[in-house]
């Protein structure tokens, strides 16, 4: 006996179509994790170049006020520090470039002079010895004459490199490919403004030294500052670097104070034994061959040591520089492109 059929809609018709599926809706994809230890450091990374020019953009953020993906200018320590890291991880090619070509150039000089000193005061020193009457007009004022002309030769190449080293610091922050040539050009039209503003912070410095030990210290904490303002703000000096100093003076000392003692730090070991390598072969009784091989590897030394501190400090110079420009008045990283 069959079975009634079961209640339920009856349909002779064609088939429907079936419906699809609906498909799960994907998954949000994870943001793109910013470089180095979060720090959006680079255009298109929470940062725009054309946009942060205006000194108005990214306001507020707190007092003072800071655009937090500005890849220089930061809030607290603990961001300088890691802005300034950012641009030794990723630039320190170029930068250890700069750096080695201004090493060698000063070296050229140097290397030369330092022997002929060091042969001069030797002969002296045995002179003096034997006679009891050192010979300073034939032999002192000459070799010091001399010694002065190289410091300062030396001197104005190494003014070249701080200023090629503060610019590739900002074309590395900002994500840009660093030539070397195209950037000393650039920069220098400013080296007569660094060299005589250098001249003036020098006196300040004698006259601080003459008053007290501790005016020296900040003044020269100070002018730490000097190569970037000359640098980035033409027409701008000793004058500047004070109120930027200023603008938040606990700021300003925990960051130099930092940049001095880390400085300090990677050039010890080097001149501790470009120190060694002189006094062995110092003396009146030195033969010419070891005065002139232990002048030249203690030269190198010293060379080497201020070498590798140049490209971890300039750095944190240039964003120490941003960071209280930042305290001082409305500032972007982008307003130092160009």
């Amino acid at each position: 006996m069959s079975q009634p059929p079961e209640p339920g809609p009856h349909n002779d018709g064609p088939d429907e179509p079936q419906q699809p599926e609906p498909q799960a809706a994907p998954e949000p994809q994870a943001a793109p994790e910013p470089p180095f230890g979060g720090l959006p450091s680079f255009p298109g990374v929470g940062w725009d170049p054309a946009q942060a020019a205006d000194p108005g953009y990214g306001l507020p953020y707190g007092l003072p006020r800071f655009d937090p993906a500005d890849p220089l200018v930061s809030d607290s320590f603990s961001g300088w520090w890691q802005r300034g890291f950012a641009v030794v991880r990723r630039g320190w090619r170029p930068l250890l470039l700069c750096q080695a070509v201004v090493t060698v150039a000063a070296l050229a000089l140097l290397i030369p002079v330092q022997i002929f000193t060091d042969l001069s005061t030797r002969d002296l020193v045995a002179d003096a010895a034997r006679t009891g009457e050192p010979d300073f007009g034939g032999t002192f004022f000459p070799t010091m004459g001399l010694s002065m002309v190289g410091v300062l030769c030396a001197y104005l190449i190494t003014a070249v490199g701080t200023l090629v080293t503060a610019r590739i610091v900002v074309t590395v922050a900002t994500g840009g490919a660093p030539r070397l040539g195209s950037t000393v050009r650039s920069v220098l039209p400013r080296v007569p403004a660094l060299v005589g503003w250098s001249v003036v912070a020098g006196l300040i410095c004698v006259a601080a030294l003459l008053a007290c030990f501790l005016p020296v210290i900040y003044v020269g904490a100070v002018f730490a500052l000097l190569p970037a303002v000359v640098l980035f703000e033409p027409g701008s000096g000793v004058s500047r670097c004070f109120s930027l100093f200023h603008a938040d003076l606990g700021a300003a000392v925990g960051r130099i104070a930092t940049t001095v003692a880390l400085s300090f730090g990677l050039a010890l070991p080097f001149g501790v034994l470009s120190a060694v390598a002189g006094f062995l072969v110092s003396g009146p009784t030195a033969s010419t061959g070891a005065v002139i091989a232990g002048t030249a590897i203690s030269t190198v030394l010293s060379q080497l040591g201020t070498m590798i501190a140049g490209v971890v400090v300039t750095p944190l110079i240039v964003a120490t520089y941003a960071d209280l420009r930042a305290r001082k008045e409305p500032f972007s990283t982008a307003l130092l492109i160009g």
